[in-house]
């Protein structure tokens, strides 16, 4: 359906326009969603398969929540609420931001940290964890 539509605009355009078009639509829709799949996930804890942590605090450690406001909610389409939809990957994603309070509440009451960032720090903590794990492999192998 999604091909379908945009081979519809396409038509309609001289042929390098239509190419141009497809490579613009096709890259920046690929960066838009790197961007919040890698706020969601990138930077967070990882665990050696012998000692992760039981499903719910696997999924609360692991995933980071982005503050929303009426531009994140529009640009993340639910999906800033990622450690609730990790959680509860079946409910509607109109109904996360009514679990979200309930989730932070139990986390506080189980003591692991719910973490949340806004948009741009996520974005600095990704970018130094990337940073702090680059610096390590080019001290383990000098010569690459």
């Amino acid at each position: 359906l999604h091909y379908a539509g945009l081979l519809a605009i396409m038509s309609h355009m001289p042929i390098l326009n239509a190419i141009a078009y497809f490579i613009v639509a096709q890259t920046s829709c690929g960066l838009f969603l790197a961007t919040v799949f890698g706020l969601g996930h990138n930077g967070m804890a990882v665990y050696p398969a012998n000692q992760r942590p039981d499903f719910w605090k696997l999924q609360v450690t692991t995933t980071r929540n982005v503050t929303t406001n009426w531009f994140i909610d529009w640009f993340c389409g639910g999906l800033q609420y990622q450690v609730d939809h990790h959680l509860f990957p079946m409910l509607p994603r109109h109904n996360l931001k009514k679990v979200h309070t309930l989730v932070e509440s139990f986390c506080k009451e189980q003591g692991v940290t719910y973490h949340e960032a806004d948009m741009w720090q996520g974005t600095v903590e990704i970018l130094s964890h990337l940073h702090e794990i680059s610096t390590e492999f080019i001290k383990e192998f000098p010569a690459m």
